[in-house]
């Protein structure tokens, strides 16, 4: 078994069947959470026992990463990203590792963005976006 680098996990909008990375990114955190319920029956209450069950699964996703200008036309930069939460519009996230294994995708909305511009430092954006449906393994 060999560990996985981050540097192998890549995160990319689906525009029109083509998959474009988030360019300059710096980093990626995937969090899945699960909401659950609970039932309490006359037979399991007599146990003083609850039983769960899942009511729904959510995905939230964010990254990081440099503002640059001459960005590539087959990469999504912070100007993309801006236009996209403007137009409220539903993204098609993918994402996957380098070697092609793990390849999951969905319908996200972006729910944050930060562009941060400090004196004498890099610029930055962030982003975080979450789950509107269902998320899928690609094959």
């Amino acid at each position: 078994m060999a560990y996985r680098n981050g540097v192998d996990l890549i995160l990319g909008v689906v525009e029109q069947t083509i998959f474009k990375p988030l360019g300059y990114s710096t980093g990626c955190k995937i969090s899945d959470s699960t909401e659950t319920g609970e039932r309490v029956t006359k037979e399991s209450g007599a146990a003083s026992f609850k039983e769960k069950y899942v009511k729904s699964l959510a995905e939230s996703i964010s990254a990081d990463g440099f503002v640059y200008d001459n960005l590539a036309a087959s990469s999504i930069g912070f100007p993309n990203l801006k236009t996209m939460w403007l137009n409220k519009q539903i993204v098609k996230l993918r994402y996957k590792y380098r070697d092609g294994d793990d390849l999951y995708e969905g319908d996200f909305i972006i729910t944050s963005l930060e562009h941060d511009g400090p004196a004498d430092d890099d610029e930055k954006w962030s982003v975080t976006f979450e789950n509107s449906g269902a998320i899928a393994p690609v094959s």
